[in-house]
């Protein structure tokens, strides 16, 4: 999602791994009945704080977005560099729409499947590819600015961003007591708290961060739970992905993966993490066929909903395998239409040296 450099490294893929893999664990939530549960009980407490260590999936996207990409700078070629990201989310989008047409037998004209791919709902969880064009288009530009700017005013720039995004989520419960215009604008957050953590990482221990990362889910989890009062569980801005809570979250998870090295694993565990990372935005944008194979099955075979939190993880792994072996196919294809593209351009350009 953030652009794949040729020679790989272990830390960054096992954040990108992770971001996916707790992307599909995260809509475990939203296809189990969880939102229409009343939030009582033990293993509804567990659900609350297992789905807060799931929301970090997005933000760590979002901050390796930032890390990784904080030296391109503007060029006419640079807005090619998009193409990859565009087809990977129409050749998705694609099989999402054939799936529904034959398999879940919805009907629409051809005015309305190509206002689907336009929206970019051709993929039901393509919202994230939307929010990265922009990221992507303002990036030359973010990062002209970050470089001209002294580590003093780095720091001003992302606690000013921190202050206009992620605090009113934990200030401004009650009474607005800072502006709360700016939070939707918290990609530029994470992709700030990106780069300020490539030039500035975090100096603790690996199992010490991953320590934070739990505690902090459990505390927010908790701290949903009680919200619902015994009524379903409520969507505040507190647990968003903005929100302060996943800010800190994000920050901790993705420390402690870019750590790992990977010096001591077996060479398939390597390889499969690779995988994983290489396949995460059609694995991801796909997911949702597997989503509607697995978690139906799921739901008429544990009727009540507060114990499908223990089929978790069996279903999650599921939809895992599944949706990379879709992924595969829509690489696969992308980048044999690419590399039918680049035999077209490189005859084209043959043939214009033989007879121009």
């Amino acid at each position: 999602m953030e652009g794949v450099k040729s020679q790989r490294v272990f830390g960054l893929d096992m954040v990108r791994a992770a971001a996916g893999v707790l992307t599909l664990s995260v809509h475990f939530f939203l296809n189990n009945g969880f939102y229409d549960t009343p939030a009582s009980g033990k293993s509804m407490l567990l659900a609350c704080m297992v789905r807060m260590l799931c929301m970090s999936c997005v933000p760590l996207f979002m901050l390796l977005t930032g890390y990784t990409c904080v030296n391109r700078e503007w060029s006419k070629g640079y807005y090619c560099k998009l193409l990859p990201v565009l087809l990977t989310y129409v050749l998705s989008g694609a099989a999402c729409v054939a799936f529904r047409y034959f398999w879940l037998g919805e009907r629409w004209g051809l005015g309305t499947a190509a206002q689907m791919f336009s929206s970019y709902r051709a993929a039901p969880y393509g919202w994230y590819i939307e929010m990265y064009i922009g990221l992507f288009l303002l990036s030359p530009f973010l990062n002209a600015a970050w470089h001209g700017l002294g580590d003093g005013g780095k720091k001003a720039l992302v606690l000013t961003l921190l202050g206009l995004t992620a605090m009113p989520t934990l200030t401004n419960q009650r009474w607005e007591l800072l502006p709360d215009w700016w939070v939707g604008m918290y990609p530029l957050t994470y992709y700030a708290l990106g780069v300020w953590l490539r030039e500035h990482p975090v100096k603790m221990k690996g199992w010490k961060l991953l320590l934070c990362w739990l505690a902090l889910a459990a505390v927010f989890g908790v701290k949903g739970y009680l919200r619902a009062g015994g009524g379903n569980y409520i969507l505040a801005a507190d647990d968003g992905w903005g929100s302060l809570a996943l800010t800190l979250e994000s920050v901790c998870l993705f420390s402690c993966l870019r750590k790992a090295e990977g010096t001591g694993l077996p060479a398939p565990v390597r390889w499969c993490v690779a995988r994983v990372a290489k396949l995460a935005l059609p694995m991801y944008l796909t997911s949702y066929i597997a989503d509607q194979l697995i978690y139906p099955v799921l739901n008429r075979a544990v009727v009540q909903a507060q114990l499908r939190l223990f089929w978790m993880p069996v279903a999650v792994p599921a939809v895992v395998v599944c949706s990379l072996v879709l992924a595969q196919l829509v690489d696969w294809a992308a980048q044999a239409l690419m590399g039918l593209a680049a035999l077209k351009k490189e005859c084209g350009d043959e043939g214009g040296r033989r007879y121009g």
